[in-house]
């Protein structure tokens, strides 16, 4: 009679480790692709530490969307990402997207500074102007070097 009430235990805490995990992977399944309510764009970077997939992308410090996807250009090793933006946020095709931090010690995320055109960006083109990561462990290292 024992046995039976405790193989029941281990059988449900087994179902809730299961459910928790399948939880876990449909949840962070909305970072992998875009929203129907999301336009893709692209960018390539020198360097892009600190950014995976489902990173923020905030203009004027808002979130509007997150980084679909990664990948190595290797004919002009560039870091190549998707974009999905929200589609309400219409894009001037002379912004700026730049990969920076919150801080010294915070997670690093897209910035994009809107451009004065009067143009807008369409559904998968190309961001122009584009700014990698700055390591800061490089830049620390050229201050204390000098």
């Amino acid at each position: 009679m024992k046995g039976q009430v405790l193989e029941t235990i281990i059988g449900a805490f087994v179902l809730i480790i299961a459910g928790w995990f399948v939880y876990s992977v449909v949840s962070k399944s909305e970072d992998i692709f875009p929203a129907k309510n999301e336009t893709t764009y692209h960018a390539s970077f020198t360097n892009i530490s600190g950014i995976k997939i489902g990173s923020h992308i905030r203009l004027a410090g808002v979130n509007i969307g997150k980084v679909v996807a990664v990948s190595l250009d290797t004919d002009r090793y560039m870091a190549d990402m998707v974009l999905a933006i929200d589609n309400k946020v219409k894009i001037p095709e002379d912004s700026e997207i730049v990969i920076t931090s919150e801080g010294l010690l915070g997670s690093n995320f897209v910035s994009i500074t809107p451009g004065g055109s009067e143009d807008f960006l369409e559904p998968n083109d190309q961001f122009i102007y584009t700014q990698g990561a700055i390591n800061l462990n490089n830049l620390l290292q050229k201050f204390s070097g000098s």
